[in-house]
């Protein structure tokens, strides 16, 4: 996911305006590629540490992306988006990408987010797919009902709640903690025929096998699971991606707290 957005990322990055030389805190940075572009932005001076709860997948970023940049720069560690290792504080500003909607105690994890940023600094919350994206260009009918099946597989690990619910709801979430300073923008990511590797990696791979696979099946009629199977599956004759007209739209919206309070 972070290959196929990386056009757009080091815009919306650049559009934050992180000042140079601050200490900012990455929650949930997976493989860390995102925390390697925001160290980038802040220079030479800045730092950024990233936490994942899983040991693997920091010694996974470590592998990745840890001697990119120069001793001090960039560092992972272990660690909870609700119980954050870090002093009060202690970082200029947070980023948090696509995890937030994972964290079911939301409004636990974002007073950990004012405890460790100074007052003054930011917090800033990105997700994708707030609004759905498009992935099957002229199947409407067919991706709505896909989309309203992945809806229905996440509610148990949203706590009831499903994904796309709890990303619409960030807003408010924010807002219930007492950061009102709140601005909201979206960007769009096009992709069209002929698709790049890491485009058609991510769409191939990662939407239609992993997210639109055998765990969408029993949520799916045998109609529905056929003709997305037609469309989606890498060895079908009418694999869309392999239409000369093929494109998606793949939205992206970032929560930016820009004067955070003291936490209280």
């Amino acid at each position: 996911m972070n290959r196929f957005q990386a056009p757009e990322a080091q815009r919306l990055i650049a559009e934050l305006g992180l000042p140079q030389g601050s200490r900012g805190l990455d929650v949930g940075c997976g493989v860390g590629l995102y925390a390697l572009w925001l160290a980038e932005a802040v220079g030479s001076a800045g730092r950024v540490v990233g936490i994942e709860p899983e040991k693997e997948r920091v010694e996974a970023a470590r592998a990745l992306v840890g001697g990119q940049l120069e001793s001090g720069r960039l560092e992972f560690r272990q660690g909870d988006g609700t119980r954050i290792p870090l002093p009060d504080r202690s970082v200029d500003w947070l980023w948090c990408g696509d995890v937030l909607h994972h964290i079911v105690e939301t409004q636990l994890a974002l007073r950990e987010f004012r405890r460790v940023v100074r007052p003054g600094g930011q917090i800033i919350i990105k997700e994708s797919q707030v609004l759905s994206a498009l992935f099957l260009p002229g199947h409407p009918e067919l991706e709505r009902r896909i989309q309203l099946a992945e809806i229905r597989r996440t509610l148990d690990e949203g706590g009831g709640r499903s994904f796309q619910e709890r990303r619409q709801t960030t807003l408010a979430s924010l807002l219930a903690v007492g950061l009102t300073d709140v601005t909201v923008r979206n960007y769009l990511l096009q992709r069209r025929a002929p698709l790049g590797a890491a485009d058609h990696d991510y769409i191939q791979n990662t939407v239609f096998t992993r997210n639109w696979g055998a765990r969408l099946r029993e949520l799916l009629t045998p109609a529905d699971w056929d003709a997305r199977s037609a469309l989606c599956e890498p060895d079908s004759p009418k694999n869309i991606l392999g239409s000369p007209d093929y494109f998606c739209l793949y939205p992206i919206t970032v929560f930016h707290c820009g004067s955070t309070p003291a936490a209280r």
